[in-house]
């Protein structure tokens, strides 16, 4: 039995943070039923954006974030159907939205509109930027709300006349936003088994930002600069380019503890004793550094990836080549542990989802799953819930 097997969720969202969350709900055994407006969730659309196809038959980004879901249509701008919307609420556990509060306020769908009709309810809302202060109301996808007014996109420009602002990977802070708030879900839930009342859980992109950068923003108060340059990162903490043209980054915290072993590893025996380098205190010195990094550079282009990455593995200092987006589909250790899922489409076409990888003694890892074209469900769930149409 699957943890969360008898709740229901009622899931009003759209685009990718709150679908996720919901995704992640269903995959642990919760009900899902996802009502959409007559047009449906914008993100059905979103595949050719990035080449991939977008139809009932065959639409895998939009099966990632709302496979295992049930699909109700519903105009809520219409009195009957809001009324049944009402009346699946009545039996539902959890109300999971993204709409901003005034919207849902309009709508009647705020918690104190909703908290004394149904006492018992979990409302869970994401919004962009929080309940209070001058951006309640502003509209916010993460590249907006999280990246660019948190600080990554601008902080994370390199040292040169010709950088400019990163590119960000397509949700890949709604993904984070979604995962933080289905805990927060299970919480609420928790807690009402023991006091037998609902609950308000609300997180923001923008928070979600302020403590996803914390250890950075913290360090800042102190000097700790950002932008940062190559030649301002640690020595062992900075990608290096290697003969065969590929990247491994290494990432060492105890400095002096493997300095002797990771010269060792990639052939710089000669500078193991160089006072200069063979200390952390040493390399705050910002000449120090650069000379260090440099040299580390050509030990580096030195060797092949092959060389150098079992060498550190073995080692015990803790490094990867950097990898791309488009390996992650036919990853062997992805794979493995289920992380991505093979489904094929009744057309035939065979693709590699990402599931919530997630793992429970009373579950296995989840499949890839289609999702339901719109209003899929509506007889089924009317008949269930006694309403007449």
């Amino acid at each position: 039995m699957k943890p969360l097997e008898g709740i229901t969720v009622v899931e009003l969202s759209t685009y990718i943070a709150a679908p996720s969350c919901g995704r992640i709900l269903a995959t642990q055994g919760a009900r899902v039923i996802k009502v959409e407006s007559p047009r449906g969730d914008v993100e059905r659309t979103f595949g050719p954006t990035l080449f991939a196809p977008a139809t009932d038959e065959e639409n895998p980004i939009y099966d990632t974030l709302n496979g295992g879901k049930e699909a109700l249509m519903l105009d809520l701008k219409k009195p009957r159907d809001m009324e049944i919307f009402y009346e699946i609420l009545a039996k539902a556990d959890v109300f999971l939205s993204n709409n901003r509060p005034q919207a849902l306020k309009k709508m009647g769908l705020d918690y104190d509109s909703l908290e004394s009709r149904y006492p018992g309810l979990i409302y869970a809302v994401l919004l962009g930027y929080g309940e209070k202060g001058p951006k309640t109301n502003y509209p916010g996808f993460d590249a907006i709300a999280m990246f660019a007014t948190g600080g990554f996109i601008q902080d994370m420009m390199v040292d040169s006349d010709q950088a400019y602002p990163v590119y960000l990977p397509m949700g890949f802070g709604d993904l984070i936003c979604g995962t933080i708030l289905s805990g927060a879900i299970g919480t609420a839930l928790y807690a009402r088994e023991k006091s037998g009342k609902g609950d308000y859980v609300s997180l923001s992109l923008y928070g979600a930002a302020m403590w996803l950068f914390s250890v950075m923003s913290t360090g800042t108060q102190f000097g700790y600069q950002w932008p940062r340059g190559r030649y301002q990162g640690g020595p062992m903490g900075v990608p290096y380019k290697t003969k065969d043209n590929r990247w491994i980054l290494p990432v060492v915290n105890e400095y002096e503890r493997y300095w002797k072993d990771f010269c060792l590893a990639v052939g710089a025996e000669e500078i193991m004793e160089d006072p200069r380098f063979c200390t952390k205190q040493a390399t705050f010195d910002p000449k120090n550094r650069e000379d260090c990094i440099r040299y580390f550079e050509t030990c580096f282009a030195g060797k092949n990836a092959d060389e150098i990455l079992p060498k550190l593995v073995d080692a015990d200092i803790i490094a990867s080549e950097l990898g791309h987006f488009k390996d992650n589909h036919s990853s062997e250790q992805a794979l493995v542990n289920g992380y991505m899922s093979p489904i094929t489409y009744p057309n035939g076409d065979a693709v590699t989802l990402a599931v919530p990888p997630v793992k429970m003694g009373c579950m296995d890892m989840p499949a890839a799953q289609q999702a339901r074209p719109i209003g899929a469900d509506n007889e089924a769930i009317f008949k269930e819930f006694g309403i007449d149409v």
